[in-house]
């Protein structure tokens, strides 16, 4: 009997570690400061888990036992002084620094699929992207180029990435290589002269046959002595994974993206937008992003969170999460968006 209770017991340890008790993981500045926060699939059970510093860009582990995200050492009187990656607990316990700042900058931290690995962007002498093996702290140049955004293929074999938004005159692009940095081919073609378009945050699909991205496009003109961006376009955007059969998801073009991802098995993305004025300037606060439920076949917008809660650069995982009742919430046209979005104007 004490060997069964023991049994049990181990089991069920097991299943308090492996199990996450939400599925989406984003940045917020509620209550006043940054911090990272978790919710479950229709935006119930809100949790903060750290407000350390000034973290962000948040990635589930496949497991969904841990989280790896950039942050930044702060200092009160000039700001962020250099970023380095970190991972904690699914619960947001046991933080631990992974990088170094002396090492360069390192940002848009993920992990591979086996979970090993973590692959970031990073700017120590030169710009690359590199991986980080978890078990023996081992960093290693994969690729050297400035890049945005990465994302593991699910089958491990590929790796997809945005160039650096400012990394030239024409925004920034996407592009795909070999998971050890070979054969690296722009994913799109350029956009054509004068525009300005950044393609970024690119995702794999669960089955690896689709990639998921932000695509913004603007101009820039002369405001007295300094160049501004005007913003002209947002869209949301689907294509295969070489570049072709291109789909524009139905999001008016005024609703600017702050991170998007699949969710239920690639049925549905969630995003990160907010409404904007287009042909003008924009002064954008991170408080006014919100964070959205998109369904791929109806079109369809659930609002996951609310006014008092903003939220950016999300993450979705799949898992064995706390029980999710869609009560309480209603499936939204844009119609409806466009109407509340009113009210909260006036």
């Amino acid at each position: 009997m004490r060997t069964l209770f023991t049994s049990l017991c181990c089991f069920c340890f097991i299943l308090l570690v492996t199990v996450v008790d939400a599925k989406i993981v984003f940045r917020s500045i509620a209550g006043g400061f940054t911090g990272l926060y978790v919710m479950e699939d229709d935006g119930s059970n809100i949790k903060l888990l750290i407000g350390k510093s000034v973290p962000g860009n948040p990635r589930w582990s496949p497991d969904g036992r841990q989280i790896v995200f950039g942050d930044y050492n702060f200092d009160i009187k000039v700001g962020p002084r250099g970023s380095y990656i970190a991972i904690m607990n699914a619960d947001g316990t046991n933080i631990r620094q992974l990088t170094k700042t002396d090492n360069g900058t390192a940002i848009y931290p993920s992990f591979s699929p086996d979970g090993k690995q973590v692959l970031f962007s990073r700017h120590h002498i030169k710009r690359s992207i590199s991986t980080l093996d978890l078990e023996s702290g081992e960093i290693k140049e994969i690729a050297p180029v400035s890049a945005g955004s990465s994302n593991w293929s699910p089958d491990g074999r590929h790796i997809v990435y945005s160039t650096h938004p400012f990394g030239g005159a024409t925004g920034a692009n996407l592009w795909i290589m070999d998971a050890d940095g070979k054969n690296a081919r722009q994913l799109l073609p350029d956009p054509e002269d004068g525009q300005r378009i950044i393609r970024t945050r690119p995702r794999w699909s669960p089955d690896g046959k689709q990639i998921l991205y932000e695509q913004s496009e603007y101009e820039v003109q002369q405001v007295g002595k300094i160049k501004v961006e005007i913003h002209l376009a947002h869209r949301y955007m689907i294509c295969d994974r070489d570049g072709e059969n291109i789909v524009e998801l139905d999001v008016p073009k005024n609703w600017k993206p702050m991170g998007v991802d699949w969710m239920d098995d690639g049925e549905s993305v969630v995003i990160s937008m907010r409404e904007i004025e287009l042909n003008k300037l924009n002064f954008v606060e991170l408080l006014e992003y919100h964070i959205y439920k998109y369904h791929l076949t109806t079109k369809n917008l659930t609002e996951l969170t609310n006014p008092a809660v903003d939220g950016y650069e999300v993450d979705w995982i799949k898992g064995d999460a706390l029980s999710v009742s869609p009560k309480g919430k209603k499936q939204t046209r844009w119609g409806e968006i466009k109407k509340v979005s009113s009210v909260f104007a006036n």
